[in-house]
């Protein structure tokens, strides 16, 4: 009976990590198509199954999982709501239209995709059974690297914009220590013992950005 409910997982984290890179490669597609504009306002609709998806997969009965992830998301909101209000920690900027309702100007899909960027970059280095520190660190330097190529894309497709339209350091900066702490929050989540959907999620995210990147320079 274990061996089949096994192959069951098996094939069903096959299919979920199919379903993650064909709507990953399909929304890079349609950003660069003649039809972006209308691809773009599609963007929370690819959030939110990325996020529904990998945290369906997590299928943990621990009753810290749904504190914790909701935590993740809340406080990833906050320091956006903070940012666009105050100009601290990641400098001027403001959102745009694309990524849906806002508020107090930010829209609530960016509280999702911190989890998704955390819980992605979290399960590659928490397999390696390395000591918890080092994980914070390099799940934070995972999640700034994606930053860099996040953010002009980001900006070039109208999803936010800086002032004066540059990026300041301090943004790269403070996206490092975000996500160090809410990597140590992350910790008390009780991953599977294989996330793969997770970790497939920032792969996918790293291949979208990535192409998306190379098309406008």
């Amino acid at each position: 009976m274990r061996k089949i409910e096994s192959l069951e997982q098996f094939k069903s984290k096959k299919a979920g990590i199919a379903i993650l890179l064909v709507l990953h490669l399909l929304g890079a597609a349609g950003y660069v198509s003649p039809l972006s504009a209308w691809f773009v306002y599609l963007t929370p609709i690819l959030i939110f199954i990325t996020g529904g998806m990998i945290w369906l997969d997590s299928k943990s009965n621990n009753k810290l999982g749904w504190p914790v992830a909701i935590t993740i998301i809340l406080l990833g909101y906050g320091v956006e709501i903070l940012g666009v209000n105050t100009g601290f920690p990641f400098g001027e900027y403001t959102f745009g239209e694309m990524l849906g309702w806002k508020f107090f100007h930010t829209p609530p899909i960016i509280g999702l995709q911190w989890m998704i960027l955390i819980w992605g970059s979290y399960s590659i280095f928490k397999m390696s059974k390395l000591h918890p520190v080092i994980t914070w660190l390099l799940t934070a330097a995972l999640v700034t690297l994606l930053y860099m190529l996040i953010e002009p894309v980001a900006v070039y497709f109208d999803l936010w914009a800086w002032e004066g339209n540059h990026i300041p350091v301090q943004n790269y900066v403070s996206r490092f220590v975000v996500a160090f702490f809410l990597a140590a929050i992350f910790q008390k989540y009780p991953l599977v013992a294989k996330p793969r959907l997770g970790q497939m999620a920032i792969i996918c995210q790293f291949l979208f950005y990535g192409i998306l990147y190379l098309s406008i320079r």
